[in-house]
């Protein structure tokens, strides 16, 4: 009995180790696909007025909801055509994340020139 619990114990260590890496190869294969984006923030430069539509950045799997903005001076959070938009507001530098289709949050660290 205790030797058929170790083999069951001992498959099932293998399935998850198995199923990992494979999802490893697929996530650097197909970076759209990874639920952990990058870290770092996305670096966007904008002139006030002109709007960053985060859909059409491929940054994000869309719809994105959930928007926050450290300050909503510099940018402001709009709705275009194709999805949710930051618009340069005055000129400065903030940080501004969405909440992706697959539930991953991308930041996108914002310049308003």
């Amino acid at each position: 009995m205790r030797t058929t619990i170790a083999a069951m114990v001992g498959l099932l260590v293998l399935t998850l180790f198995v199923g990992y890496a494979r999802c490893e190869g697929v996530q650097s294969t197909y970076p759209e696909l990874n639920p952990h984006p990058s870290a770092e923030p996305y670096a966007v430069v904008l002139q006030v007025g002109e709007i960053f539509k985060v859909c059409m950045s491929g940054e994000v799997i869309c719809p994105v909801s959930v928007p926050i903005c450290d300050d909503l001076k510099v940018v402001d959070v709009v709705d275009t055509p194709e999805g949710l938009g930051f618009k340069g507001i005055s000129p400065g530098i903030t940080l501004c994340s969405v909440q992706s289709g697959n539930g991953a949050r991308r930041i996108f660290r914002i310049t308003v020139q």
